[in-house]
This record gives C-alpha cells, structure tokens and sequence, in this order.
C-alpha cells in the first residue's frame, strides 16, 4: 500500500451551550473552568492523532478556539482506519453537550484553501450526523478540576483580582463601574475569514493564522493590563484565533471595544504589507450586551451571539451592535464623544435628565424609517418636541443642545430620504450611553 497525505479538522460544537450552563453566582470560577476544559478536549483530541499519525508525520497547522487543522505527510493509514480512530476518540464525548466533530480529507498537491474549503464542506455533513450513543442521550454532568487559575498563561488566564489576590466574582465587577453597577458582554469574530485566506499559499496562510492568534493573545492582554490598565475591570471568557469574548465592567467594555478595533485596524495595515496577498481591510464584527451581575449566564451568551449576527448581516459587516442597535465602528466612536458630551451638559452644566429622556423618547429605530419610507408613508417621528424643549434649557447651553437637535433631526430626515448621511441610531445610543453613566 502506498502512503498518503491528509489534511484533518477537528470542529467542537456546543461550546458555548456548555461554557455558559452555570448558575450566576460563583460564575466567574465556572466559566474560566469551562472554557479551559473545552480548548484541553481540543488539545487531547490533537494529541491521540498525532501520536497515531506519529509526531514525525504530522505538523500542527492551527489549533484555538476550538478548531485545529492537522496536516499528515506520507502516513500508511488507511481511510478506514482514521475513520476508526476518530470513531475511538469521539467515543468519550458521545455523552457531552461538547463533542469533537473530527473529519479528513486527501492532499494530493492543491492549494491550502482549496483543501481548506473542502474539509470545511466535510465537517458541515459530519456535524448532521453525531454518532448516537447507545441508549438515551444524556449529557454527562462533568466533574471539572478545581485548577488554579493563576496557572493559566496567555489572555485567557485574564480574570479579574481583588487586593488579596482572589478571583473577583461579577458583582464584584459591576460594582467598578462608572455609573450605573452593571455588566457588559463583548463578543466579536473576524469578518470574511474565508475570503482572507483565499488563493494563500501554506505559508501565508500560517504566517495569518498564527499573527491573528498573536492578536488575540498578547496584543488583547497588552490592551487590558497595560494600556488600558483594566486589568480588575476585564474577564475573558475565551479569546482564540480570530474571536474573543469577554465579560467586565460594562464602561470599560465599551472603552475597550474601541481601543481593540482602532488597535485591530493598525495590526491589519502591517500586516498587509508584509503580506502583500492580502488584497482588502481585514475588520471585525462585534455585539455588545449590558446586563445586571446576576443576569442568567445562557441568557447573556445568548443575547451577546444575537447582537453579534446582527452586526454580521449588515452589508459590510465591521460593525457594532449595542441596545439594539447596529452601528459602523466610526458612528460607535461619535455616539462615545456624544455621550460624553451629554453627561457633561447634565452632571456638570446644570441640565435636567429630561434632555437624555428626550433624545429617548424621540427614537423611532433607522430601520423603521426606511421601512416607512418604503411603504410611502410621511409620519416622521415628531422630532419638533425636541426643539420645543429647547425653551427650558439653561441659556449658556442653548446653542449647544440646539446643535445636537440639529443634526439628529437631519439624520432623520435623511434616513427617511434614503440619503447617506449620519445613522440616526447613534444618538439614542449615546442618550442611553449617558443614561448609564449618570445612575
């Protein structure tokens, strides 16, 4: 029998389902435990095929969150019998919510994102048909070890500690923030990976995977301990290859969300011309969910996911959603400056909260307008009360506030108008932005 080259991947589903089924209270502890234990079931799964491969034979081409590829050279193994093996693997997971969707196909030569799309087509009909355990499926309730967080290295070992050292719970947490004593979930994914890859030889493509894994890893960790000095404000539940997420104080979120895209922007740039294959802006997608500490753990990794694809669906993508809202990551950076901007006039300049209720309460959603719009109606929404107000604003104020009313009202218009000009959405959330800051 002659030998034979293979590329493998290993794809584990119902990561997010099992990391964030914890109760809310002690769910700092859980999750770090939970995220840990699904990138070791990865890792032990990597380690069985290379010792069946034999180390010699095989080469890592990428292994985080969650996915490795395993490239195998010349290998006397039959496709039965890695079908056998992987068979032999999943067997422990037949029971788990987590379990490795494991698949194989030949390299005889083609480019690496060819065989990459080909593999991928694999593992999508590998995950309609999970082996089915022998009797009923119960997922397995895990007895995790009780590890020493400390010992986790990178960004994932990131949790927050108070001055003893101890592991901060969440409450803990939302009780750093500025304002309003709430959390904030951030989850983003690197848009169009697929296209990045594209076309890219072997070497390109390990060169990306392994500068975006660096990414996420020391770059992030610079961010939240140095940079941004967030170290007792940032949880990272997860941090990978190309996504990341991460629960903390929800003003430093916001904060950190910035910064990371400004940051990812310029890491991109480089990149590019070392790689010069690398034809488009690479960007990311992200959703952000603010929510009290005791908030449900599945509800939030729920909620965060659906902001994230609301982002995602957007033409483009490289955007933000937040209270609902999806923004470009400029208009996210202006609705920053305009929050600002509003606590100052209320916290420092004598205004009412009334002109944040105002900027609310006139909200119809740009959606919603273009939805209007379409239908040929002409009821905008009645932006005029928000000049009216302007008659109980203090004086030294006025043109202030008045420049503010202005240009949301022309974003409305233009909106309506089908013309481009400033996302109307960006002012109700910089209004609840301020809201937050100001409790």
């Amino acid at each position: 029998m002659g030998s034979t080259n293979y590329l493998l991947k290993c794809d584990l589903s119902g990561i997010q389902t099992f990391i964030f089924n914890v109760p809310s209270k002690g769910a700092a502890k859980a999750l770090k435990n939970r995220s840990v234990y699904v990138q070791e079931i990865a890792d032990d799964c990597l380690k069985v095929l290379r010792d069946y491969f034999g180390q010699d034979n095989s080469r890592e081409l990428y292994n985080g969150g969650g996915n490795f590829y395993l490239q195998v050279d010349q290998s006397e193994k039959t496709p039965d019998e890695i079908k056998e093996c992987i068979a032999e693997i999943q067997q422990d997971y037949l029971q788990m919510d987590v379990f490795p969707h494991i698949t194989f196909v030949h390299d005889q030569g083609q480019p690496i994102t060819e065989l990459l799309e080909r593999i991928q087509k694999e593992v999508q009909r590998a995950k309609l048909r999970r082996p089915i355990p022998v009797g009923a499926y119960m997922p397995s309730l895990l007895s995790l070890p009780d590890r020493n967080i400390a010992d986790i290295e990178g960004v994932n070992g990131q949790v927050p500690r108070d001055e003893d050292r101890r592991l901060m719970d969440f409450s803990d947490i939302a009780a750093l923030s500025e304002g309003d004593e709430k959390l904030a979930a951030l989850k983003l994914d690197v848009d169009n990976l697929g296209q990045v890859f594209y076309e890219k030889t072997e070497e390109e493509y390990k060169e990306l995977s392994a500068r975006l894994k660096d990414f996420f890893d020391t770059h992030l960790l610079e961010l939240i301990t140095v940079e941004l000095g967030f170290r007792r404000h940032i949880y990272v539940v997860f941090s990978g290859g190309d996504d990341c997420f991460l629960i903390g104080s929800w003003d430093k979120v916001f904060q950190l969300a910035i910064r990371l895209r400004q940051k990812f922007e310029h890491f991109q740039r480089e990149l590019r011309k070392e790689v010069p294959s690398i034809k488009e802006d690479m960007t990311f997608s992200a959703g952000i969910t603010v929510i009290p500490s005791a908030y449900p753990m599945t509800r939030l990794s729920t909620e965060a996911e659906d902001a994230l694809s609301a982002s995602k669906r957007v033409v483009g993508k490289d955007s933000i959603t937040v209270f609902g809202r999806t923004l470009t990551w400029k208009e996210f950076e202006k609705s920053q400056r305009l929050a600002g901007k509003l606590y100052d006039l209320v916290s420092q300049r004598g205004e009412s909260k009334s002109l944040i209720n105002r900027i609310k309460s006139s909200d119809i959603g740009y959606s919603k307008l273009q939805h209007r719009a379409a239908e040929g109606r002409i009821d905008l929404p009645r932006v005029w009360r928000l000049k009216y107000y302007l008659r109980v604003v203090r004086a030294e104020n006025r043109s202030e506030i008045e420049s503010i009313f202005d240009e949301y009202k022309a974003s409305i218009i233009d909106a309506f108008m089908h013309k481009r000009g400033v996302n109307p959405d960006l002012y109700p959330v910089a209004a609840r932005w301020a809201e937050l800051l100001l409790k």
